[in-house]
């Protein structure tokens, strides 16, 4: 497969990422999307949105392939793809204070309680996403799973470097004119109900 200008290699860079500008050849605004499955989502913010540059972090070979597809038949120049675990990639290829915004679209709630232990959502993650984030840049979540939500609520209710930006109870139902991943057009048809978070950094990391 013949992938050019919407695939990040990480090999040709020295890491991690001290300018992301560097990737897109401007300065715009740059937001992230961890685990961007087939890229319905972050395809339709890069159409919408041209003045932000988007990167999406993707495990799955096949549904990355997909969105790279999709995103070059398009001719979208705001938006590269990573194929990389997202907590290696968080780890070892962005710098402090490198985005304005973070999306993290239906994780995986690994609803058995033998299995909770490979929630996304834990403290020493969002601390790994906090440093990547820039201060007061926003990290937007949305779940469909509502033990996974409550989970998420409390993970961020004992951690510091968050505010909570929705009233009481912390989240919402309706977020108007969000892109809807493939996932959350399933569960909707279904008439599952919807939740989405979002939460401001607050931590100003040393450059």
């Amino acid at each position: 497969m013949n992938i050019s200008f919407t695939t990040l290699d990480v090999t040709e860079y020295y890491l991690p990422f001290d300018d992301l500008s560097e990737l897109f050849g401007n300065k715009k605004r740059t937001a992230l999307e961890v685990g961007v499955g087939e890229g319905d989502f972050l395809i339709e913010m890069s159409r919408r949105e041209k003045d932000w540059n988007f990167i999406g972090i993707e495990i799955r070979g096949k549904r990355f392939r997909k969105a790279v597809k999709r995103s070059e038949r398009d001719n979208l120049r705001n938006i590269k793809f990573l194929l990389m675990d997202a907590k290696v990639a968080i780890e070892d290829v962005f710098s402090s204070n490198s985005f304005d915004l973070v999306y993290i679209n239906f994780p995986d709630p690994w609803p058995k309680e033998r299995h909770r232990k490979h929630r996304l959502i834990t403290p020493k993650f969002l601390a790994r996403i906090s440093n990547i984030m820039k201060p007061l840049a926003a990290l937007e979540i949305a779940s469909d799973h509502e033990d996974y939500l409550s989970h998420i609520l409390e993970v961020f209710q004992n951690i510091e470097g968050f505010k909570n930006e929705l009233p009481a109870p912390g989240y919402v139902n309706n977020l108007p004119d969000r892109p809807m991943t493939k996932y959350e057009t399933e569960f909707r048809h279904e008439g599952r109900d919807i939740y989405y978070l979002r939460f401001i950094n607050l931590i100003e990391q040393n450059p």
